[in-house]
């Protein structure tokens, strides 16, 4: 027999000679010393009577040898085999029926043998459903023997696993009847299984310690389950560490995908089941059972058993007094003190019992789950994270825990955390990780035991739980395979979940791989189990996708050191697949960026067998030779690659501006004089009529769509710029050239000629101002308040322009006006302005809101301001010291001066909210003094703070004073879309007289998109409207036409006779405009194209990323935060 520990393989011709001597002289048992130990077991260790077992099986026969000829046969039809390079499936199925034959009345001494019983799992892993029949047919009567045999039990679970498919397929497709005596002969799979457990029906006591048998039987009793034999639930139940994998070359010649999948069994597979278990355990009694629980070889068993115990018969069979899981745990409930919780509380400890234990806590109905937290874990938390193994069971438990029992066992275990990271014990912190991420519990106290020193060497606290360190150990790596080391393995585990997780815990691992530099992230790249950290990081969607590029730069920067390495080479493989534009938030350019890194060291990458892999993953072949073909793909348009498989690639800006200048020189070339040739140009490149239009407007397009492109492409170098050979020889990037006015003047130069310069001087004019532009695209482009804008946006001020009509009167725009009317509506709706007369109107900016506004109340308030003028009244205005100054420029206009606008204090300095009893205060001193207060100013969202003035609060001031109230949300507004920011923000916006809001801010609508929202319109248009009858052709034209209304706070008596303003379409009535565009179309089309939720998360994305800078900034050492944290707005 082979030594203990060593591999089936071919042999030195005398060591093969010697060993099959040795096999030849047969035992009744096998030597233990021969055989050794199975997964550390030693039977010595145990005795011979450590448990009295069923009876053992008769002596073992003698199958015979094969001779020398035979085994070179049989070895090379293995190697053919092993190899499957058959030309085709007839070709392989011819082959394996002459092997078939050729083994022929030896398939038992092939099975036994130590040389040939591989060349017998890989015949059972290629044979048809008539062959595996047969050689079920050859085994029967000797399966006792086989299964104990250390070669032929493999034979036998390969057999088992490939068979039982063909149960399910029996069941689905059942074979037509054929003559009895056919039927006779020929048994089905379902009975020859039948027939294989009741052969070792006798001896399952036996068997189940016996180190090769116990395997057997665990594949048996899946196959009658009809539980997936192939997975990562049964696979340490099923197969030895030690033993050889037996594949095939992938040509599909396996059939054993099917055991990956539960199958459908018959009902006598559920009885031979029971029957099985039954012979295993049930002349066990609970000390015999108690002692299994820890032995190695009957472990694994006990397991299974208990597992499909509770999986398939449920509560019931946990009540059940015969099942194993009641016979273990007698007493009813399991407290502390019983002999249950004295027999748990020994296992947990115990290496092999624990994993029994796991078992227990995993399929356990609820209530005895619930019984066994409260007795025998909530108040050892701690003690058992601790253990090494115990931590394991303590795991499972936590795995089942519900939301309040999880935010319990935080509590007891997160002061412990530094004391776990110091044991290694990384399972138990992994899965706090992911059980708050799935019962959404918050993680801060977690992420703050992790790190006490949080914000302070990130980099550092990262290497440490990882456990890798920067020295360059590359030749040992390769030398040695790496050095497997659980702990390193567990805490790459943990360093993942964590990047599943939200934000606080999160930026942990994202802070801490950014704070890296690009020597450490190389060396972390090349750690095997630090490397999937850097790989999850960068596949990872719950991570920000600011994170991930700037990772991804990084690692551009180190590409070829990274392909080059047999481990790092896969960040790039991770790289590939987290940049995908379909399935990510990630540009084009960050693929293009590093495939032409890729590209410059072709050569280096084919002499490395890593580089030629990243070759491959890159598709670089495809880059080198169909570029365009290959930017579709990185695009996420593989879809439409096939359409555009046959079209040429779209012609540069630059070509297409040369072949205009090609065409327009032979044009001019056929002309006689040198001054009619100019005139003729301009005449020819003044073009009218819808084709001309056509032609201009796809000229420019080709001009814009570049300048819009060179944003993305030019984003990886943003932080460095770069200097361009252009006149005037100003530092340039993409988002501007920078010039001083006077010197811009010069190089813009602009004309008013006589003659004009037709559509090439237009162009030429366009590819300039493009030139000197800031490109707002760009992602350096920070201004305050506002952003650029998008693909409906564009489109939507494109129409504009070609509608060119004036939204003052319904005959002139009939179809601005309805969108304008519902879209203000739908506006002031989520405001909370929902009576009958509630809308609104829009505006040239914020500043024209909040003027209109204080004209609207003045009138309202006071109605014969609007012909008299303020007269002696001395009218006061408030607002917030951090307020827009757009309300005093507004005074000014308006006749009151800046000396009328009274500013409120704040509360404090970094809150910057308006103080609502200083404002009540300054209302009775401005009575005081005779003056005449109308009008209270409240901002949602100020300028250098983003603050939200109290709303509710100052709103019952207003009506107990009788003030007009008007809120300024032109910046903070649309955070009302979001009902969990309005909520805390926005509280009371209903109260108001009126609002500011504009679109063309948060929400990136085109500039200029304003609108002045009221909860009643006919305010509106009483303080507006004036006597203009060429133009207004309404029955409402008089000013004093709605006596009903009196002011702000009071409600309007009703009106038969009277025309409701909300019936209103000649929208310049309501406004102190006359020429109106309609912007209200920008933002109608782009609410349609993203949708409420479209915009709802936008604007919650933005205010959670500047929530996660401000937290940078106060973490940060060197920096001060001026503002709340998190900060009230996007500033």
């Amino acid at each position: 027999m082979p030594k203990e520990r060593k591999k089936r393989g071919r042999r030195e011709e005398k060591k093969r000679k010697r060993e099959e001597e040795e096999e030849n002289e047969t035992r009744a048992k096998r030597p233990k010393s021969a055989e050794g130990d199975v997964d550390g077991y030693d039977e010595q260790a145990f005795g011979d009577d450590y448990l009295l077992l069923s009876a053992e099986p008769s002596e073992t026969p003698f199958y015979g040898m094969l001779d020398e000829e035979e085994q070179e046969y049989f070895k090379r039809a293995d190697t053919m085999l092993e190899l499957n390079q058959f030309s085709d499936p007839e070709e392989r199925s011819l082959f394996l029926a002459n092997v078939y034959k050729e083994a022929s009345g030896k398939e038992l001494k092939i099975a036994n043998s130590q040389s040939c019983s591989r060349l017998m799992e890989r015949l059972i892993l290629m044979s048809t459903a008539d062959q595996l029949k047969a050689l079920f047919q050859k085994f029967k009567g000797h399966f006792i023997h086989l299964v104990q045999h250390r070669f032929a039990s493999h034979c036998c679970e390969t057999l088992f696993v490939q068979a039982a498919p063909l149960v399910s397929q029996d069941m689905a497709t059942p074979s037509k009847d054929s003559s009895n005596d056919q039927a006779a002969e020929t048994l089905s799979i379902e009975q020859i299984f039948l027939g294989t457990a009741a052969e070792l029906e006798r001896n399952l006591g036996f068997l189940m310690v016996d180190r090769f048998a116990s395997h057997a039987l665990r594949v048996l009793l899946l196959v009658f389950s009809g539980r997936a034999l192939v997975d990562q639930h049964t696979t340490s139940l099923l197969q030895s560490k030690k033993k050889e994998h037996i594949t095939l070359a992938s040509k599909g010649a396996s059939k054993s995908g099917a055991s990956g999948q539960s199958r459908t069994v018959p009902d006598s597979f559920r009885v031979a089941l029971d029957q099985m278990m039954k012979g295993i355990v049930g002349g066990l009694d609970t000390t015999n059972l108690r002692a299994l629980a820890a032995h190695p070889i009957a472990n694994p068993l006990l397991q299974l058993i208990l597992d499909l115990e509770l999986s398939q018969s449920g509560k019931s069979k946990a009540k059940d007094p015969d099942s194993l899981f009641k016979r273990l745990l007698p007493d009813d409930p399991p407290e502390e003190g019983t002999e249950s919780a004295s027999f748990f509380n020994g296992m947990l400890y115990d290496p092999i019992g624990s994993r029994l234990l796991e078992v227990i806590v995993t399929n356990s109905p609820g209530k005895m789950f619930k019984v066994l937290y409260r007795s025998l874990f909530r108040d050892r938390l701690a003690d058992l994270a601790k253990n090494e193994t115990a931590s394991y069971v303590l795991v499972k438990a936590l795995e089942r825990l519900n939301k309040e029992d999880l935010e319990d066992s935080l509590k007891q275990l997160c002061p412990m955390m530094q004391s776990l990271l110091e044991r290694s014990r990384t399972s138990v912190i992994t899965c706090l990780v992911d059980r708050c991420r799935v019962r959404e519990v918050d993680n801060t106290a977690l992420y703050e035991a992790l790190y006490p020193t949080q914000g302070k060497e990130t980099a550092e606290n990262l290497k440490k739980l990882l456990y890798f360190s920067t020295v360059d150990d590359t030749e040992t790596r390769h030398k040695h395979g790496g050095n497997h080391d659980p702990n390193k393995a567990h805490a790459s585990l943990l360093a993942q979940s964590i990047l599943e997780a939200s934000n606080p815990l999160q930026c942990l691992v994202t802070e801490g791989i950014l704070a890296m530099d690009e020597p450490t992230l190389l060396h972390m790249a090349k750690d095997r189990n630090a490397t999937h950290v850097l790989q999850k990081l960068l596949t990872c969607r719950s991570v920000a996708a600011l994170s991930r590029r700037a990772i991804m730069h990084n690692i551009s920067n180190m590409a070829m050191d990274l392909a080059l390495d047999a481990v790092a080479s896969h960040v790039l493989d991770a790289f590939w697949q987290g940049s995908d534009p379909e399935s990510s938030e990630m540009k084009p350019f960050v693929r293009e960026r590093l495939a032409e890194t890729l590209l410059s060291n072709e050569k280096t990458l084919r002499d490395s067998v890593s580089g030629r892999a990243v070759w491959r993953t890159w598709k670089m072949d495809m880059y080198k030779t169909r570029r365009y073909d290959w930017k579709v793909e990185a695009k996420g348009q593989q879809g439409q690659q096939g359409q555009q498989k046959n079209q040429q690639p779209p012609k540069t800006s630059l070509e297409l501006a040369r072949e205009r200048h090609a065409a327009a020189t032979q044009s001019q070339a056929s002309r006689k004089e040198k001054e009619k040739k100019k005139k003729g140009k301009a005449a020819s490149s003044i073009l009218t009529g819808a084709n001309a239009r056509a032609v201009l407007l796809s000229a420019v397009q080709e001009l814009l769509i570049p300048f819009i492109r060179a944003a993305d492409e030019d984003a990886t170098v943003k932080d460095t710029g770069h200097g361009l050979s252009t006149e005037g020889g100003a530092p340039r990037t993409t988002l501007v050239e920078q010039h001083k006015p006077q010197k811009l003047s010069q190089l813009l130069d602009p004309q008013f000629p006589e003659t004009g310069v037709g559509q090439e001087g237009f162009l030429q004019l366009t590819q300039k101002i493009l030139q000197y532009s800031v490109n707002t695209w760009d992602q350096g482009f920070l201004p305050k308040l506002y952003a650029s804008t998008d693909a409906p946006g564009v489109a939507s001020d494109l129409i504009l322009s070609v509608l060119n009509t004036n939204v003052h009167v319904y005959d002139a725009s009939p179809a601005l006006t309805i969108i304008e009317k519902a879209t203000a509506r739908a506006l002031a709706s989520l405001f909370g302005f929902t009576g009958p007369h509630a809308g609104g109107i829009s505006v040239p900016g914020g500043s024209a809101s909040n003027t209109t506004s204080i004209v609207i109340a003045r009138n309202t308030l006071f109605p014969s301001t609007k012909k008299k003028g303020n007269t002696t009244h001395a009218f006061i205005l408030f607002t917030s010291a951090h307020g827009h100054y757009s309300v005093e420029k507004a005074a000014q206009m308006l006749g009151f001066g800046s000396d009328a606008v009274w500013t409120v204090p704040v509360v404090d300095r970094t809150s910057g909210r308006m103080n609502a009893s200083a404002l009540e205060s300054l209302i009775a001193k401005a009575r005081k003094e005779g003056k005449t207060p109308f009008y209270v100013n409240v901002t949602a969202g100020t300028t250098v703070l983003g603050s939200y003035d109290p709303i509710r609060a100052i709103a019952k001031i207003c009506r107990e004073n009788k003030l007009w109230l008007h809120v300024d949300a032109s910046w903070g507004g649309p955070a009302i879309f979001s009902p969990e920011l309005a909520e805390s923000r926005l509280d009371g916006t209903h109260l108001a007289d009126s609002i500011a809001i504009n679109p063309h801010k948060m929400m990136g609508v085109p500039v200029t998109c304003s609108f002045l929202l009221g909860a009643d319109l006919r305010q509106f248009h009483k303080a507006n409207t004036l006597p203009a009858s060429y133009l207004f052709h309404s029955d409402n034209n008089d000013s004093n036409s709605n006596p009903d209304i009196v002011g702000a706070g009071a409600q309007p008596q009703s009106s038969k006779t009277q025309q409701h303003p909300s019936e209103i379409h000649d929208l310049a009535d309501l406004t102190l405009q006359c020429g109106r565009r309609g912007d209200a179309l920008k933002l109608h089309l782009s609410w349609s194209y993203h949708g409420t939720a479209g915009y709802r998360t936008q604007i919650e994305e933005a205010f959670a990323t500047a929530a996660y800078f401000s937290n940078v900034v106060a973490r940060h050492p060197d920096l001060c935060l001026v503002s709340e944290d998190p900060p009230p707005c996007l500033q």
